[in-house]
């Protein structure tokens, strides 16, 4: 057979090859590239293709990827092992011809007669062009590596192997079509040389940077446009005896590139420097160009001092992981505890809240729950109240209530807390719709009266930042408000959030779930980055209004549950599960008409001016504290929230 029907039928045998090698390829297998560490395996033999196809790394290869894998061989060597292990004869002497498609664009098809006359032919043409001088490269350079000046098409010819090259385009064409290669096996130029150079080699990129390299005094190897894959599948199996230098593009693609290649080989085992011998330039073609010399002292110092760069650069290294040990942040712990003693808390407002919260609200994400109506917006309005009369600040993010009514809110319990106060008629207490509709000030007494309530207010409302949300407001935006607010003020604020599911979705392609569960996410971030506690009100679940509160009970609940730090809910009293007189729980049937006999009594309370209904407030988890409840009185009606005068709050141990 001629080398191309040989090639072929190579091909068609990778599935006996495989089958001969021990591999299975009736299912699936590990995959074959040395770089996956494929712990399920993950890649099967395509008999339509003749292929290996990895689903998990995109690894496609042929019998001769894979033989070049195994064995580290190229060109002819390869070849001839493949031919052997199928039992297939072949014969060099027939023409061996190759198809090459130079541009799409002209549609024009070039053959080559022959590779090993096509380059003498080039080499012999290399003086009809002076793209090589321009490049920095000497004649005995050029004669070492048997480069050409392809004269048909004004390109310039790199042998990367002896069935293998580059023609770099020499005048201006598309940059899709500026460098051709070989279709089928292309090897990497020099490679040959990473494990039988008897000193550090230099990894770059393109053919060009490792010939200048070769011609200031070192080794060099190109990886070529995509070439890091096959280098580090040679390696493997092919071992350097001297450390590598790692010496890509001087630009964000080249860092980029060199920082990905070094964690592979540190996978391998394989010591290497990342080393800058371009100096200010883009790559070392460059620099050869512009000043040989001080190239030519880059890659003897690099060369020189190599191993002394690696100790440095682990010393390095080993100094960076070192700062994330518990010993080298405890001087800065001891220093952060005493700075935030009796400083960062912020109080609830509500003793036995704070004491159930070490405290009350520390920097950390704080998520409440509760069904509708049963006072969510009241309580997280009351404890910013709380917290702006101690002269802290407040960002209230509000999505569903304007600022009037959140002011009209506040403004109704102050006035209810004054008659009790004075032991006036509950007449001068106003609701929040009529202090909106203006019927709270109907009367000069009661205007008279609202005055003194709205002066208390004023006392401390400019601690209380409102930011009403139109269908706008998302994570990114309240991050934008809170850093402003520090930089402007100085001061790291309280952040209410009334409410997750409604704030504006990242992609509006996701689902309300994955919107809310980034949303979470990005909020505890936030809490973290700024140092700050950010309380955020959540909807339950519809099934809720005849349950007991749970952690289940949230809405989207998994990034609710994982990221908050102290995630509480709110319900009537008495809606946990109860036992009977014999000490076993009521019956499903018993406990949901108890329920809905207790929801009937405490609704019909809100009904009725300064009465309380009795509702739980319960910790279900508590990162860095205790879990439990206490009971609050809460007035709908007026909008305010107090402990029981009784004090018979229940400490719920779980």
């Amino acid at each position: 057979m001629n080398p191309e029907e040989s090639k072929e039928a190579a091909k068609n045998g990778l599935g006996t090859w495989l089958s001969a090698n021990g591999i299975n390829i009736s299912k699936n297998f590990s995959c074959l590239n040395p770089a996956h560490e494929d712990h399920n395996p993950s890649m099967s033999f395509d008999k339509r293709r003749n292929k290996c196809h990895c689903f998990s790394c995109g690894a496609d290869y042929d019998i001769f990827d894979i033989a070049q894998i195994k064995t580290g061989l190229s060109g002819k060597d390869l070849f001839n092992y493949v031919y052997q292990e199928l039992g297939i004869s072949v014969d060099f002497n027939q023409t061996q011809s190759a198809e090459i498609n130079i541009d799409k664009k002209e549609k024009d098809i070039f053959h080559v007669d022959n590779l090993e006359s096509f380059f003498k032919k080039c080499h012999d043409a290399v003086e009809k062009t002076d793209y090589w001088k321009k490049r920095g490269l000497s004649r005995k350079t050029v004669d070492l590596f048997n480069l050409g000046y392809w004269e048909e098409k004004n390109r310039f010819v790199i042998p990367t192997g002896e069935a293998s090259y580059n023609a770099r385009a020499i005048g201006d064409v598309d940059k899709k079509f500026r460098y051709l290669k070989p279709k089928g096996v292309y090897q990497l130029f020099n490679l040959q040389e990473v494990n039988k150079a008897q000193e550090p080699v230099f990894i770059v990129e393109g053919e060009f940077d490792a010939l200048s390299v070769l011609e200031a005094g070192g080794i060099a190897c190109a990886l070529g446009s995509s070439g890091s894959m096959k280098f580090l599948e040679y390696i493997k199996y092919n071992h350097p005896k001297y450390p590598l230098i790692l010496a890509l593009d001087n630009d964000e693609a080249g860092k980029e590139g060199s920082r990905k290649l070094g964690l592979e080989l540190e996978k391998l085992g394989i010591d290497f420097a990342e080393i800058n011998i371009s100096g200010e330039c883009k790559d070392v073609n460059e620099l050869l160009v512009k000043d040989r010399i001080s190239l030519e002292e880059n890659i003897r110092g690099a060369k020189d001092n190599i191993l002394a760069i690696i100790e440095q650069q682990k010393n390095q290294e080993l100094e960076e992981y070192k700062a994330t040990s518990a010993a080298f942040g405890l001087k800065d712990f001891i220093s952060d505890i005493e700075k935030r003693f009796n400083h960062d808390c912020i109080s609830t407002g509500f003793s036995n809240a704070d004491l159930l919260l070490d405290g009350g609200f520390y920097p950390g994400l704080y998520v409440i729950g509760a069904i509708s109506s049963l006072g969510k917006t009241t309580l997280a309005l009351q404890i910013a109240d709380n917290a702006a009369k101690s002269g802290k600040d407040v960002l209230v993010f509000s999505l569903e209530m304007g600022k009037q009514e959140l002011i009209a809110k506040s403004l109704s319990r102050l006035s209810y807390l004054r008659t009790v106060k004075w032991n006036l008629d509950l007449a001068y207490a106003t609701t929040t719709r009529n202090l909106l509709n203006g019927n709270a000030i109907r009367t000069k007494e009661q205007a008279e009266y609202m005055n003194e309530a709205l002066k208390e207010y004023a006392a401390y409302a400019d601690h209380i930042y409102y930011h009403i949300g139109i269908g706008d407001i998302g994570v990114e935006k309240i991050k934008e408000v809170i850093a402003k607010h520090i930089r402007v003020t100085g001061n790291r604020p309280l952040v209410v959030i009334d409410y997750l599911q409604i704030l504006a979705p990242f992609d509006i392609r996701a689902t309300d779930k994955q919107n809310t569960d980034k949303a979470v996410v990005e909020l505890k971030r936030a809490s973290r980055d700024f140092d700050i506690p950010v309380f955020a009100i959540s909807s339950f679940n519809r099934e809720n209004y005849t349950s007991p509160v749970n952690i289940a009970s949230f809405k989207e609940s998994g990034a609710i549950e994982y990221t908050s730090d102290v995630l509480m809910a709110l319900q009537f009293k008495g809606m946990d599960f109860q036992k009977n007189s014999d000490g076993r729980y009521e019956d499903e049937k018993s406990r949901t008409a108890r329920i809905l006999a207790l929801r009937a009594e405490q609704e019909k309370i809100a009904e009725n001016p300064g009465k309380m209904q009795n509702l739980q407030l319960k910790v279900l988890k508590n990162r860095n504290g205790r879990k439990g409840s206490v009971f609050l009185d809460f007035c709908p009606m007026f909008n305010f929230f107090e402990e029981p005068k009784e004090k018979n709050n229940e400490w719920v141990k779980k």
